[in-house]
């Protein structure tokens, strides 16, 4: 019977020959007592536990990919709609990806906090170059496609960095 000693944290193969035997199991290797009921922790996780650790990763994972592609996906339809004179989409969605920017900001979960200070830049300067507030709209949207590039970028090149540690 296997039995698992959490002092060693060792796995053992014991041979009872009775009920008492259980109740006397000493590591061989330790010496310490070792539990009748004790079992590998390792062993213990189980094929289903597994599926469902998985999918709740890949749940997560999916999340994390949308909030990734959110503002570069916004960004560019900003930028088809102020080319393609649709004032109403390009005005919808620099509101949504200003909301979510003053959302993540609120609940003290934003990753641009450069934002602060590129965003109204962006959009004081696409008004003053292109006379609108569908240039400022396009300065707002640039300035989040721009710092997508950029962070997209550095990920890759610390990435590859990463890669060529661990490859040497």
């Amino acid at each position: 019977m296997k039995r698992y000693c959490t002092n060693c944290q060792k796995e053992f193969d014991f041979a009872i020959k009775s009920m008492k035997d259980l109740d006397n199991l000493v590591c061989p290797e330790c010496g310490s007592k070792v539990d009748k009921d004790s079992r590998n922790p390792a062993e213990n996780v189980s094929a289903e536990t597994e599926k469902t650790e998985e999918a709740i990763g890949n749940a997560f994972m999916t999340l994390m990919h949308l909030s990734y592609i959110f503002y570069i996906a916004i960004s560019l339809v900003s930028v088809a709609a102020y080319f393609l004179h649709w004032d109403k989409v390009l005005y919808i969605t620099t509101a949504i990806s200003l909301g979510a920017f003053l959302i993540q900001l609120l609940l003290q979960m934003l990753t641009f906090r450069t934002g602060l200070l590129f965003l109204p830049i962006g959009a004081a300067a696409g008004y003053f170059i292109l006379k609108s507030i569908q240039g400022a709209c396009l300065g707002v949207a640039l300035v989040f496609i721009i710092r997508h590039l950029i962070r997209d970028v550095i990920f890759r090149l610390i990435g590859k960095l990463i890669s060529a540690c661990a490859r040497a």
